[in-house]
């Protein structure tokens, strides 16, 4: 009985790091503009707001969408600037974006979807 509370601590730990993990894989794709490990990370449906465009793009769009903006905006650094909570169990980060072409904010809401923390919303806006 002892064994299976030691390995049921266990695991529910690395489940609580797991988000961590989420917050901090989309930090060091949105560093190194890794779209590919980005939109791993989508959720099916995804609110993206790009320079003032905003809809509603299924994944495969969504990746589409955030590769031509990295194609354009080399990528060069990211730091986080906010981690937090809200009431419905969903996490938010808010950071700053360097690019070749300059600095944006932005902002990427995760909720869990299956089990696994996924991106509902990204958001990349320009820090005017």
């Amino acid at each position: 009985m002892r064994k299976t509370l030691v390995i049921l601590t266990i695991l529910f730990s690395a489940l609580g790091l797991r988000a961590q993990d989420v917050h901090q894989t989309m930090a060091d794709a949105l560093a190194s503009g890794n779209v590919a490990s980005m939109s791993a990370m989508f959720d099916a449906k995804v609110d993206l707001t790009i320079r003032g465009k905003e809809n509603s793009y299924s994944k495969a769009q969504a990746e589409q969408i955030v590769r031509d903006f990295f194609a354009r905006n080399q990528a060069k650094g990211y730091q986080e600037v906010h981690r937090g909570n809200s009431k419905d169990g969903a996490q938010y980060s808010i950071g700053s974006l360097t690019t070749a072409t300059g600095s944006y904010r932005t902002y990427v809401l995760l909720k869990s979807v299956g089990g696994k923390m996924r991106v509902q919303q990204l958001r990349i806006e320009g820090n005017d």
